[in-house]
């Protein structure tokens, strides 16, 4: 059984400043470390409910979930046959809310 996976703007944002930030110090390792974040991304292709339900889960009716990498968390919904990526987080950060951006 496989999903669709699709990255939503504000989700390919996250990862063009992450991109940014990191190549300040290192531009191969920014794009090794983004490549390794896609990889996972196209991943949720199969099986996405393996991941763990996020914090954010249940807000505006969705099924919120999220799979980690290294200190990130990819948060996403799935939608019938669609796993639609939301956002893409340092686990640091606190927990998403409707008005963030």
């Amino acid at each position: 059984m496989s999903f669709r996976v699709v990255v939503a703007d504000e989700a390919e944002r996250n990862l063009e400043a992450l991109l940014r930030f990191v190549a300040a110090d290192s531009p191969a390792n920014a794009r090794r470390f983004v490549d390794g974040l896609r990889r996972r991304l196209t991943s949720l292709a199969t099986l996405p409910r393996r991941c763990p339900r996020a914090p954010e889960d249940g807000r505006h009716g969705l099924e919120v979930r999220h799979l980690i990498y290294g200190d990130y968390r990819i948060i996403f919904a799935i939608d019938e046959r669609t796993v639609v990526v939301l956002q893409v987080r340092h686990g640091a950060r606190l927990s998403s809310t409707a008005d963030d951006s």
